[in-house]
């Protein structure tokens, strides 16, 4: 191979090994390496009678190597770690996902009931009365038991106790404005008023659970007055069903009415009793 001819691409004895046979690839060899093919032992030739000498025999051309490939080994994969297919997630991860549990209301504040000065959180359906016929006498005993003292002659109890007469009769100052019987009418009619306007405030509130109100002004409200029971009640009765301000318009729109017709009433008979008794002189 080193005579300078370019022998042709085949495999040829191992330059650096005489066991194995490199493949040469017509310009240069290669790494890839064989056995070398072992050499079959040459035949005896038999004795020869005669001296005479033998011609040589024509040189034989070496066969032409078999061309062999090399194997192709395919490339094995990578191996993922094991780790790598399912990371572990650290067990205290979830517990900071979700929001602390003392965040929420505790169990206790909704069955605590709101005050009177808060919103109430049950309403009742839509629809339900709001009204009860107790309410509603509630709302007029109280005017319908002042009606009789317009009729008390009020001037004349002035002049009866002013007069002579009762400066030497004990029984005029101690009878009174209790002898005219719209006076004592008025008086008995506003006793017997106060106990039934207790006694239907307290229907009214047994009436109003009826209807499923939940919450519910007390009708022991109704010992200070009508329209303080009225105006709780209906604050309350509003606050669960969206409406309810009549009664309470109508007992105070009574009240005043009731309150200035009154007032108005005393003025002008004071004012014709005054008149009278200047018109008359004194006798002796």
């Amino acid at each position: 191979m080193s005579d300078g001819r370019a022998a042709p691409a085949g495999w040829y004895p191992d330059p650096s090994d005489a066991a194995a046979q490199r493949w040469w690839d017509g310009t240069r060899w290669t790494e890839h390496v064989a056995p070398a093919a072992p050499v079959a032992p040459a035949a005896q030739a038999a004795p020869v009678a005669s001296a005479a000498p033998v011609a040589p025999a024509a040189p034989v051309a070496p066969a032409a190597p078999v061309a062999q490939v090399p194997p192709v080994v395919a490339p094995v994969p990578p191996v993922a770690p094991a780790y790598a297919v399912a990371p572990v997630t650290p067990a205290y991860a979830p517990a900071y996902t979700s929001a602390p549990a003392y965040v929420a209301a505790p169990a206790y504040a909704a069955e605590r009931p709101a005050p009177y000065g808060r919103a109430e959180a049950a309403r009742v359906p839509a629809g339900t009365p709001v009204d009860t016929v107790w309410i509603w006498l509630v709302v007029a005993l109280p005017v319908l038991a002042v009606l009789p003292l317009f009729f008390w002659d009020m001037e004349a109890y002035l002049a009866r106790s002013t007069s002579a007469t009762a400066l030497t009769n004990p029984m005029v100052n101690a009878l009174g404005p209790y002898a005219d019987p719209w006076y004592l009418a008025a008086m008995l009619g506003g006793w017997i008023a106060y106990g039934l306007v207790v006694w239907f405030a307290y229907l009214d509130r047994v009436a109003l659970a009826k209807l499923g109100y939940q919450r519910r002004f007390h009708w022991a409200w109704a010992f200070l007055s009508s329209l303080v029971y009225v105006i709780g009640r209906s604050i309350v009765v509003r606050r669960q069903a969206g409406r309810g301000y009549l009664p309470m318009a109508a007992a105070i729109a009574l009240n005043a009415v009731v309150g200035v017709g009154l007032f108005v009433w005393i003025v002008v008979v004071v004012a014709n009793f005054i008149s009278g008794s200047v018109g008359i002189s004194p006798s002796y």
